[in-house]
């Protein structure tokens, strides 16, 4: 078990899913967290969820939650600057995992709109570039890492979602071109491209009454080659921590795909057979 023991790290879109876990994940190793999210219940969740999660390791470390919409930069600005203040002006990996699933997005071509596109491609894309561009100068300086969270999605075509799928392509392509940039002053940057996770995302494209990710979990069950196996949150935690830790410090501008095989055969959500 690789620790992070005496680490700084930021974790966006960490008040659930893949971001609360990997949070928690960092914690019960001895980092230092920033826990980051728009929703103050739940913030103050994840952060007793990772102060717990410390406990239980044994180790003494700082929690601390910034609260806000990460699209915006002033937000983004705290962010790292909270972080610096608090945990000794350190700050060793930052997870960017925030992300948006709009409902206008979901649909085919004829209901497409600019004002969607735009919407996600800030959220998914621009916002993680502008949070890349506050740390490094502080990665820098203990050679620290950022780790991306992207989707599968980035590298198949599917029925739904379009706007969504473009802005994680578009979030791989910038993980491999910063990895030039960055990588002469020290800082690793990597990508995890998670299968489907049961998630809070999901939440702007349901329709009333309709459980959208039940059936698609249901789905990728049924056709994921390696056993059946459905990823959870945790699963992806434990790639991201790995892409962050010093046994992947070579690993640089990848694109790891964390999905039990199923990107081998094409994704459930294409099948005609999924709301059955």
């Amino acid at each position: 078990m690789t620790s992070f023991l005496g680490k700084s790290v930021i974790v966006t879109g960490s008040s659930s899913g893949i971001g609360l876990a990997t949070a928690v994940m960092f914690a019960s190793r001895g980092a230092n967290v920033t826990v980051c999210g728009r929703d103050a219940a739940r913030v103050q969740s994840a952060v007793s969820a990772c102060e717990e999660a410390e406990r239980s390791a044994g180790h003494e470390i700082k929690v601390i939650s910034v609260r806000g919409d990460i699209t915006d930069r002033r937000v983004l600005k705290e962010t790292v600057d909270t972080t610096l203040k608090s945990f000794g002006d350190r700050l060793d990996v930052v997870v960017a995992n925030h992300g948006v699933i709009l409902r206008e997005g979901t649909g085919c071509l004829e209901t497409w709109t600019e004002q969607c596109f735009h919407s996600t491609m800030t959220a998914n894309v621009a916002s993680v570039m502008a949070l890349i561009q506050e740390a490094a100068p502080h990665l820098e300086k203990t050679r620290g890492n950022v780790v991306c969270v992207s989707s599968l999605g980035s590298q198949q075509a599917l029925l739904l979602s379009t706007s969504y799928l473009m802005s994680k392509a578009a979030l791989d392509h910038a993980v491999r071109c910063l990895a030039l940039q960055l990588g002469p002053k020290g800082i690793r940057i990597n990508c995890v491209n998670p299968t489907y996770v049961s998630s809070r995302v999901l939440r702007d494209i349901n329709q009333p009454g309709e459980d959208l990710g039940s059936i698609i979990g249901r789905a990728y069950a049924r056709e994921t080659p390696l056993q059946g196996q459905v990823s959870g949150p945790e699963e992806q935690a434990e790639v991201i921590l790995f892409l962050a830790s010093d046994a992947a410090r070579l690993v640089h501008g990848q694109c790891l795909v964390v999905d039990g095989g199923i990107g081998l055969k094409g994704l459930p959500n294409n099948y005609p057979a999924l709301m059955a």
